[in-house]
């Protein structure tokens, strides 16, 4: 898959945790305090394990988890970070 661009990032401020565990991403350019990370399930985990891997790491680069939530009608989960 393509690299999220920054101003991609930017405008939705939705980043996908698939996208992190690529490694397509450069959060060093993003311009915002506040971060959604989004996971899907799949056919074999809930998403919950995704999310919380792509927090844990975040939280190395001084990302800090806010809330979690799902999403009921498509069951997507949502995370919400705060750069410290």
């Amino acid at each position: 898959m393509a690299p999220v661009t920054p101003q991609k990032l930017a405008q939705t401020r939705i980043l996908d945790v698939d996208a992190l565990a690529r490694n397509e991403v450069d959060l060093r350019a993003y311009p915002h305090r506040h971060l959604a990370l989004l996971a899907r399930p799949s056919m074999t985990n809930s998403g919950v394990t995704r999310l919380m891997e792509g927090v844990e790491y975040l939280s190395q680069f001084g990302w800090e988890l806010v809330n979690v939530t799902d999403v009921s009608r498509n069951q997507f989960l949502y995370a919400f970070l705060r750069r410290r």
